[in-house]
């Protein structure tokens, strides 16, 4: 009954109520968590060897809302944006990378990660937001603590909901390169996995190893990762964690963002040699 009812409210005649409620709801826990931010707040700090890279497309306010929450605790941490929008957003004390129309997230990301300068990366999806659990300088003590580790993954927590992914059971494309560290071992308190979130610490050179095949506009994620098996040790900690306030009501964006056909086959080809028309 309750798949029945949410897909009348996404899919069906009640759409209209779907959106004005989720959109409602969004904005209620975000003004929550805000409120609870300034009532138990903790000291801004300043991340020198920190660069954030955030690919975006045709969601400036989302963006924008974006940019505000990392200022609000790290008001001089270094920001790139890579933006194939239409119109690029421009925001100041941000580069912003324009980029031609839609030219996917691989590139967007590729191109963020040249301008980066600093030994440490910290890798965003533009619809997260930050609140007082996004500690990034205890992240990246342990990041020095255990140099072994070259990305720490956080945990992302979806609105409105409040659930999280478990990436201990996510599975990578086949591969015949084992990891460097056995997955479900531990660095420390880290335990090591196969893949993370797009919400992670990097370092700068150990990404550029791997970096994002720019064939794929959409579905990047487990193909970065599926490639980075045997290179890169990768970890989880999910007491560094982020808000995800995601746009599923906004057609346009859902419109490109669906559109992975062509990705699908270039992964097909790629991991199972031929060309498919199911779900991979």
């Amino acid at each position: 009954m309750a798949s029945f009812i949410s897909r009348w409210f996404y899919y069906g005649k009640l759409r209209f109520l779907g959106r004005i409620g989720y959109r409602a709801i969004i904005t209620i826990e975000l003004f929550c968590h805000r409120i609870y931010d300034l009532l138990f707040p903790f000291k801004p700090t300043c991340l020198d060897d920190f660069t954030v890279i955030i690919k975006t497309f045709e969601r400036p306010k989302i963006l924008k809302r974006l940019i505000r929450s990392i200022r609000r605790f790290y008001p001089d941490i270094k920001i790139i944006v890579a933006d194939d929008s239409h119109n690029p957003v421009l925001i100041h004390g941000v580069k912003t990378l324009p980029l031609p129309y839609d030219s996917g997230v691989s590139a967007g990301r590729n191109a963020a990660l040249s301008s980066v300068e600093t030994e440490y990366t910290l890798l965003l999806d533009d619809d997260f937001v930050f609140f007082r659990k996004t500690d990034l300088h205890r992240a990246l003590s342990l990041m020095k603590r255990y140099p072994e580790v070259d990305i720490l993954g956080g945990k992302v927590i979806n609105l409105p909901f409040y659930n999280s992914t478990d990436y201990r059971n996510a599975n990578l494309f086949p591969t015949d390169a084992g990891p460097i560290k056995p997955i479900g071992s531990y660095i420390g308190k880290l335990e090591v996995l196969d893949k993370v979130p797009n919400f992670y610490i990097g370092k700068t050179a150990g990404i550029r190893k791997v970096g994002w095949d720019e064939q794929l506009t959409r579905l990047d994620h487990a193909d970065f990762f599926t490639r980075a098996r045997g290179v890169l040790t990768i970890c989880y900690y999910p007491k560094l964690q982020v808000l995800h306030a995601q746009t599923i009501f906004d057609d346009e964006y859902q419109r490109h963002r669906e559109n992975d056909a062509f990705d699908k086959g270039v992964l097909y080809r790629r991991y199972f040699g031929k060309q498919t028309k199911t779900n991979h």
